[in-house]
Order: structure tokens, then C-alpha cells, then sequence
């Protein structure tokens, strides 16, 4: 059945909606303004005896998906909400191509405007509308130019795009900390003839916090509060995000080249080695250390550090208001300690046990130099093996790496489905970066471990001393070093036990126990050399020598 024939005129009085678009600043700044768009309409709504009675503008919004027009989308749902009597019998639009440049989508949304609520379009601008067939038509091939434009575009600019983002131009607006410079900004006093990406004060402060996250085992909220003091206020969870963006190493990816993580022009934030040992932090790797724990300072041994040795139930700790005392407590065992040693106290508190079990890992300066040459000797046998490790995992990279690029080639010729592709290729990269994982988590070279070693010793002299120069955050992360399964005390007979201890520090203990005159081995001596009996290139007692 044919439609009945309208024209403008038809619509007297009728109650209409306008809706307008840009979808860039460009276009804003080109006389193509929301303003413009809204004010030519109002103009040709009352030389017509039109209503507006709902506005919808939609400001630097695309129209190549009708998902990423969230005004239209609200006008839509406006429409459905809105009673029969009261909908509008026009959406007054500047242009097609402000409607939409989705082509076929754009099209069954105005096919469906009219068949279901019986509402109309009408571009002031050119005179193309839905009143009848033919008119929609002619809406159609309009809609269809536009998506063509795009195209058109497309094949123009994307080629240049993917080529200054793998020369390292970042494309969009750089994060929290940055300020764009260059010829095409709106601040006055960031123009300048080249682009370019420039640290802020923001930044600078931004670059403290890494160093407190990474080096100080800062807490997010501990981060928060110092920022506050500096002046900065950032939501807990743009902190957060923060951590995750590669941007701050100086490194950026993007959809137009795919897989591909390129060097920017900026200043980093922390270089690329730090965000990798960061992110090895937050993802809780045991090559790092432990995961920040909060806990109270006058009782640093808990929580999930302090176990009870009578039923192996981590203790937990309060404070006794009215005698002023911190307790360690097994909930399990129902049983207490003195946190600190009291003056009625029969056994030393529970934290002064802890550190007289530091100080029995003293280790006097006059071994160090002799010690030192034990442990290279220990290192060069390890690190042979290591390359060799080294050489195997990253021949099974190189083959995985292989799979995946001869899967990705006949995905490309169209031999195999995306939902192969997805479901094996998803596997394939899980493989690949748990390999990338594995070998950036092997020891680096030696020199390394030199410059370690030095600091240990330094630490050894005197460990007691080391841990009360401590922050909490810094205390509760060498307790786990050094006790990685925890700490074990008694509370049925109030003293501390064996527990496992780091291996560098049994290390330097049977070395002190060897080199003195001591008939009678210790507990932890027994213990060492039965594990280096079944190790692999090293003597017992003597490690070599």
C-alpha cells in the first residue's frame, strides 16, 4: 500500500524534537558548532509553525557505530518511554551525515522510527526526509554517502596514522602527570611549531610516588594521603590504573598496529626496568617479595607472618585498653604473649625475641672477604646452569612464537575462523608471555649479584640493627625474606622456634659455624648440609673449596 504524500507543511503546529551533532573539535571550530546547527533549526522550526519541545545535542560524539552515539541513543529511548499523544511527529536534523555515517545501521533505526512510534526525520539543511518511500530512498543513499566519506578517509589517513604511531607519535590525549604541546592546542600558552608531550608539575610528584610504590612498599592509600599533603587529590581508582600504564616507562600501544608496544618522544616516569619489576610486584611474584599487608607498628608480626608453633594457626594481636599492653594472641589455642618484655615479666616479650633471633645472624666483617669467594663460586656453577636454562626456555618461546605467527598468517588468508583463531591463538599468546615471564624472572648477570652481596654483608654485620632502622612497610617485607614460611613461636612454652630461614642467611650461619671452634654442630647446620648433599656441583661444608 502506498504511503500518503507529505511535505513540511503538512506537520502545522505539530510538536517536534531536533537533535544535532559534532563529532570533533575541528568541526566545532568550522562553523559547524552545536550552537550553529541549533540555532539554524529553531530558526526554520518557527518560519514552519514547528514545536521544539526536546533538544538532543551531542557534542564530539562518532557516528560510525550507533553504540558510540550516546545522545541518539538517549533520544531512542525517549521516544519508547514517551505515550503515543505526547511523541513527536519530527526529529529535525542539520544534515544526514549528522544523523549517522553507519550506513546500513542508520537506516533500519530511521525505518524503524516510522514503523514503530510513526516518527519522521527531516534534514533542514537539504530538504531530505521519510515521509514516503521515495523520500526515504533518496535519506538512504545520503546515508549510504556518508559511511562512503568515511571510507574515503580511512584509506587516506589510517595509512598515515599507523605510520607516525610506529615512529612513536602519540596519538590522543596523554595521561594524568602530561601536557600536550604544539601547533594544534587550545591552551595559548602551550603552542609551539612541533608537537610535543611534556612532563608536568603534576608529574614530578607522580614520579615520587612510583619510587614510594616501588622502592618504600608504599600502600595505595599511604600514596593517596602524601599526594594530598602535596596538594594533589587523585581518586583511589585512577591511582590504581596508574600503576598499569606502560605510557609512564615512556611506551604506548595502539589498536591501528596491534601486538606492537613502541618507544614515545616523552620523558618516562620510570624507566622500563622499574615498570617491569613493578608490575611483577602488583601481580604478587615471588621473585619480588610479598604483597603489602597492613598491620598495627607496635605489633609487626602480624598479621600472616607470626605462626603459633603449638597448633601451626597464624597468631593475630590486640591491645589491652585499660593496662595498656599489646598482645599476641592464637586464636586457636586461646593462649597470649607480651608483645614487648614488662618489668614483671618472666620471659622477654614476643618482639624482643624476634630481634635477638636477628642478632644470632650476625656475621662478623673478618668473614666476608672469604665468604665472598665461596658464594662466586657457588654463583658460577649456578649461573652455567643458568644459561643453559636460559637456552631452553627461549628455544620453547621461539616455537611457540612460530605457532602463533603460522596461525595468525592462515587466519589472515581466511583458512581457519575467528573463533578458532580466538579460542587457540588466546592460548598460544597465554603460553608466550608465561615463557617472557619465566626468563625476565632468571637472575640477571653476575655483577649484579656483586652488587647485591655487598649490601647483604653490609646488612649481616649488624641485622638487628638493620630491621629497627625500618619503616613497617620495609620491616614487614624483610621479615618475609628472611622467614619466608613465617615466624614460629611457642606460646605453650614462651620461646621461639625453628623456622625456615632465607638461604643466604644459612648460608653465612654453617659458614660461621664451620670457621669457628665449636665441636658440636648447630640445629640449622645439620639441617644445611643435608640439603647441599643432593645439590648439584657443590661439596658439603666447604661449598668447593
Amino acid at each position: 500500500m502506498k504511503r500518503k504524500e507529505f511535505s513540511i507543511q503538512d506537520f502545522f503546529r505539530a510538536v517536534v524534537w531536533s537533535y544535532t551533532r559534532v563529532s570533533s573539535k575541528e568541526q566545532f571550530m568550522n562553523n559547524g558548532s552545536i550552537h550553529s546547527q541549533v540555532k539554524r533549526i529553531k530558526t526554520f522550526a518557527q518560519d514552519n509553525n514547528l514545536i521544539i519541545s526536546k533538544e538532543f545535542d551531542a557534542e564530539y560524539e562518532s557516528s560510525k557505530r550507533i553504540n558510540t552515539q550516546k545522545t541518539l541513543n538517549e533520544l531512542i529511548y525517549s521516544i519508547k518511554d514517551t505515550s503515543p499523544a505526547k511523541r513527536p511527529k519530527i526529529i529535525l536534523i542539520w544534515s544526514p551525515s549528522r544523523f549517522g555515517r553507519a550506513g546500513s545501521e542508520h537506516i533500519e533505526l530511521f525505518v524503524s522510527l516510522r514503523r514503530k512510534y510513526n516518527v519522521f526525520l527531516y534534514s533542514m539543511s537539504t530538504g531530505h526526509n521519510t515521509f514516503t518511500e521515495r523520500n526515504e530512498n533518496e535519506f538512504s543513499l545520503q546515508l549510504l554517502h556518508a559511511q562512503k566519506e568515511n571510507f574515503s578517509r580511512q584509506d587516506v589517513i589510517i595509512p598515515g596514522m599507523k605510520d607516525a604511531i610506529q615512529k612513536g607519535t602519540f596519538l590522543g590525549r596523554a595521561p594524568r602527570g602530561y601536557d600536550h604541546y604544539g601547533p594544534r592546542v587550545t591552551d595559548p600558552e602551550k603552542i609551539q611549531a612541533k608537537q610535543e608531550i611534556k612532563l608536568n608539575s603534576e608529574g614530578l610528584l607522580l614520579k615520587k610516588a612510583f619510587k614510594l610504590k616501588l622502592y618504600k612498599n608504599y600502600t595505595d592509600k599511604e600514596i593517596l594521603d602524601w599526594l594530598l599533603l602535596e596538594g594533589l587529590h587523585i581518586p583511589k581508582q585512577s591511582l590504581n590504573a596508574m600503576w598499569n600504564k606502560p605510557f609512564y616507562a615512556g611506551y604506548f600501544t595502539n589498536s591501528l598496529v596491534p601486538g606492537i608496544e613502541i618507544k614515545g618522544h616523552w620523558e618516562p616516569i620510570i624507566s622500563k626496568k622499574e615498570y617491569k619489576i613493578l608490575q611483577s610486584k602488583l601481580n604478587n611474584s615471588n621473585q619480588i617479595g610479598i604483597p603489602k599487608i597492613n598491620g598495627k607498628k607496635e605489633t609487626p608480626l602480624v598479621p600472616k607472618f607470626l605462626v603459633c608453633d603449638d597448633c601451626n594457626n597464624n597468631m593475630t594481636s590486640y591491645f589491652n585498653k585499660k593496662k595498656e599492653i599489646h598482645y599476641y594472641k592464637c586464636g586457636k589455642c586461646n593462649k597470649t604473649a607480651n608483645a614487648n618484655t614488662r618489668s614483671k615479666s618472666l620471659n622477654d616479650g614476643l618482639n624482643q625475641q624476634f630481634t635477638k633471633t636477628l642478632d644470632s645472624f650476625k656475621f662478623s666483617k673478618s668473614f666476608h672477604k672469604l665468604f665472598s669467594k665461596q658464594l662466586e663460586k657457588i654463583i658460577d656453577t649456578e649461573m652455567s646452569n643458568l644459561s643453559e636454562k636460559k637456552r631452553i626456555i627461549k628455544n620453547e618461546l621461539s616455537e611457540l612464537q612460530k605457532n602463533y605467527d603460522d596461525m595468525e598468517y592462515r587466519f589472515a588468508l581466511g583458512k581457519i575462523s575467528d573463533e578458532i583463531f580466538e579460542k587457540h591463538g588466546s592460548k598460544l599468546k597465554a603460553q608466550i608471555e608465561e615463557k617472557t615471564r619465566q626468563i625476565y624472572n632468571l637472575p640477571s648477570k653476575k655483577s649484579n649479584h656483586q652488587k647485591f652481596l655487598k649490601k647483604f654483608l653490609k646488612i649481616a654485620e649488624n641485622p638487628c640493627e638493620f630491621y629497627k632502622s625500618l619503616n613497617y612497610n620495609d620491616k614487614r617485607a624483610f621479615q618475609n625474606i628472611l622467614f619466608p614460611e613465617g615466624f614460629k613461636f611457642s606460646l605453650k612454652n614462651k620461646e621461639c622456634r625453628t623456622s625456615k630461614v632465607n638461604m643466604i642467611f644459612e648460608l653465612t650461619n654453617s659458614f660461621k659455624d664451620n670457621y669457628t671452634n665449636k665441636k658440636q654442630k648447630t640445629q640449622i647446620q645439620n639441617a644445611l648440609e643435608s640439603r647441599f648433599v643432593a645439590g648439584t656441583g657443590l661439596e658439603p661444608v666447604t661449598f668447593g673449596l
